[in-house]
């Protein structure tokens, strides 16, 4: 099981590499042109956090391109973005496109119920 969960941080960070980081001398930029991934992640609670690697890797065999500029917000650089995206909880994965939040899912959920929201709003392209 160790080694299970390992294979999907790892798959996980492997995936990410290219994303935008954010942090506090940065400000949050979005390219309203596109649907844009924003994920929420708490690198102390990453064990809550299977669900959405696993939701995240399906996702992103579907619509590769959703997820080439993926934004990947820290639990500690969070607290200025809780209110603009609605976050309640951590972990959470929204998209968001001109400066609207389309899907928003937060919180210890199964890998369906983050697919689920995520593909119908990918699907309307």
């Amino acid at each position: 099981m160790k080694s299970l969960s390992f294979v999907f941080v790892a798959t996980f960070l492997f995936l990410t590499a290219s994303c935008n980081p954010v942090n506090d001398s940065d400000e949050l930029e979005l390219n309203g042109d596109i649907k844009q991934v924003v994920f929420f992640s708490d690198d102390e609670n990453y064990k809550q956090e299977a669900s959405y690697y696993d939701a995240i890797i399906e996702l992103k065999k579907e619509y590769p391109s959703a997820f080439d500029d993926i934004v990947v917000i820290s639990a500690a650089n969070a607290n200025k973005y809780y209110d603009l995206f609605k976050v309640k909880q951590f972990p959470a994965i929204l998209i968001v496109h001109q400066d609207q939040v389309l899907a928003n899912v937060n919180g210890n959920v199964t890998k369906d119920q983050i697919i689920e929201p995520l593909s119908a709003v990918l699907n309307n392209e």
